[in-house]
């Protein structure tokens, strides 16, 4: 490449970290070509339809705290779709729902005692002490919190009650993580977070927002990257397979938007660090089940959370009347019911039914009104890698990274275990790596 010319890059990962650092780099003058090995772009910001049903069937909001998203919804057109999702939650407790958020309402219901309640004071304490620390757009600067799970610390600090009924369901409901394996680190990032949240999702899917992310992208769908190796006359060779046939592009620069899990395949010549960093970095899965019924159900709650003591599969359902009838039709409705990694890894090979049945058993537990019959459908989406664990010791790996430590030449990296377990950490990942990339050339 010379300096006169622009460079070409290959962007592995056609999620929402591969498109922003995809539109990023093209922005900038870059030549990009994204790879993509599903047939569909966005990663888990995916909405299926079914007889009429828009499904998201992985990430299923966006926050005010969001401006990266937000500010890309902006951009390409999409604010007057952008809806506020007005449905409180509800937790389980004794077979009653208990409301939980958005306001103060946890304070006033019976869910926890106000001995618990006073105890969630203590927590305040640490929150503001390291208030400048807890940044949702660079995880790493949490890394001195990074010292023991938030099961650990709960228990020490506060105590079962608050873990099993506050803590815990929440964490594995919408993030599919256990607070045994969690770091405290992520419960104080994730506790700013949610002061003051309020969600929003798209008029017919957050689907659309990854699609729109590549309408002006050179994206080339079913396209398996299988190595990535340097060239013999500088830059790198990306060997891929394109709708089953062998390919080779010759890129001066890469991004690897993929699970981190991938990464050590895709790059044989990785160092002793390197490899060790992507290697420690874990996954949850996550099974989910889209059921569709003929009436609409209880419009209180829009998410409804189920302690580990209170059902035995179900994490969370989401309700999408409560949270945007628009993506149903008529007078029907959609139960979204996630369970909770152990369990997903127990239902993986399920048949799609059974995987149904198990879950909607658990739901019934809420209320009769929550008992969903035979459905008109039952679709069951799998996600092997679909949150990174940010267990005890991640943190210090991010610093790590952020320290420059991890990527060498022309070859950078983006992704929600980079950038935080949610859509806005995902964009953040790409966005970074683009202009890391940018300033290497």
């Amino acid at each position: 490449m010379t300096n006169n010319q622009q460079p070409n890059v290959i962007v592995i990962g056609a999620g929402v970290a591969g498109l922003a650092a995809a539109r990023n780099l093209t922005q900038a003058g870059s030549q990009v070509i994204v790879l993509e090995k599903k047939v569909h772009v966005g990663g888990r910001l995916y909405t299926d339809v079914v007889d009429g049903f828009e499904i998201d069937a992985g990430a299923q909001f966006i926050a005010n705290f969001c401006p990266h998203t937000l500010r890309l919804i902006r951009e390409l057109g999409l604010q007057e779709d952008l809806v506020r999702i007005p449905g409180a939650a509800a937790i389980l407790r004794g077979g009653r729902l208990y409301g939980a958020w958005p306001d103060l309402r946890l304070v006033f219901t019976g869910l926890i005692s106000p001995g618990s309640k006073l105890t969630l004071i203590k927590a305040l304490g640490p929150l503001l002490r390291h208030w400048g620390e807890l940044d949702l757009h660079a995880f790493h600067k949490a890394h001195r919190l990074d010292t023991r799970s938030i099961a650990s610390y709960v228990r020490q600090e506060l105590n079962e009650e608050v873990l099993e009924y506050v803590i815990q369901p929440p964490l594995t409901g919408i993030f599919y993580l256990t607070p045994e394996q969690a770091s405290q680190a992520l419960l104080f990032l994730l506790l700013r977070a949610s002061l003051g949240v309020k969600i929003y999702t798209l008029r017919h899917g957050l689907g659309r927002l990854s699609e729109a992310m590549a309408t002006d992208l050179q994206v080339h769908r079913s396209a398996e990257v299988v190595a990535v190796t340097p060239g013999e006359a500088g830059g790198y060779t990306v060997q891929a397979y394109v709708d089953g046939e062998a390919r080779q592009f010759n890129a001066d620069g890469v991004v690897c938007a993929t699970p981190a899990a991938a990464v050590p395949d895709l790059f044989p010549t990785l160092n002793a660090q390197q490899r060790s960093f992507f290697e420690a970095i874990r996954y949850s899965m996550n099974v989910t089940a889209a059921i569709g019924v003929e009436r609409r159900l209880p419009s209180d709650f829009y998410g409804l959370l189920f302690p580990r003591r209170e059902a035995e599969h179900l994490a969370t359902a989401a309700i999408q009347s409560a949270k945007n009838p628009a993506q149903v039709p008529g007078e029907h409705d959609l139960a979204m019911l996630h369970a909770a990694d152990a369990v997903s890894r127990e239902l993986w090979e399920k048949e799609d039914d059974a995987s149904g049945d198990i879950l909607r058993a658990d739901l019934r537990q809420a209320s009769p009104d929550y008992d969903l019959g035979e459905g008109m459908f039952c679709r069951i989406y799998r996600w092997q890698y679909a949150i990174p664990d940010f267990d005890v010791g991640h943190f210090k790996r991010l610093n790590t990274f952020a320290q420059g430590e991890i990527e060498t030449g022309r070859v950078v990296f983006a992704g929600d275990y980079l950038g935080g377990p949610f859509v806005e950490g995902a964009i953040t990942s790409g966005l970074d790596a683009a202009r890391r990339l940018l300033q290497r050339f």
